[in-house]
């Protein structure tokens, strides 16, 4: 009888099999579309609100602008400090303050970094071999 993985192990053989396999299609892209790539703690997370859509009592929040601190930057201009925004047409998922992810960013027309998936910021990146490959990617 064998036993379901772990989250920990079902991670770490994902990551195995994929530097088996090189770098998958999906990250290569997100690689070649991506202006920043940076493995980034997050320090601050704010609500960005549509104050067109707000009303009395009821604020619009369309999306979240996170603030963090650069641990390492393979792509795009290197610096200490990072904000970027992910609006919720894009990702719902909220980012934790205080946890690390890997993040793919691109610049908006207003000049704003942010991340048009939930793709774009991986969690754990530590974890497999993701961080391996990219330093021999880049």
């Amino acid at each position: 009888m064998t036993l379901p993985l772990s989250a920990d192990q079902a991670a770490v053989e994902q990551g195995k099999r994929a530097a088996e396999a090189g770098l998958a299609a999906p990250l290569k892209r997100q690689l070649e579309t991506a202006e920043l790539v940076a493995r980034v703690e997050i320090t601050a997370v704010q609500r960005l609100i549509d104050h067109a859509l707000s009303e009395p009592g009821m604020t619009a929040v369309t999306g979240y602008v996170y603030s963090g601190i650069a641990q390492q930057v393979w792509k795009g201009a290197s610096a200490a400090h990072l904000a970027f925004r992910v609006h919720l047409a894009d990702c719902q998922k909220k980012l934790t303050r205080g946890q690390q992810y890997l993040i793919f960013a691109r610049t908006n027309a207003r000049g704003y970094l942010e991340l048009l998936s939930c793709e774009a910021a991986i969690a754990h990146p530590e974890r497999g071999n993701l961080l391996a490959e990219l330093n021999r990617y880049y």
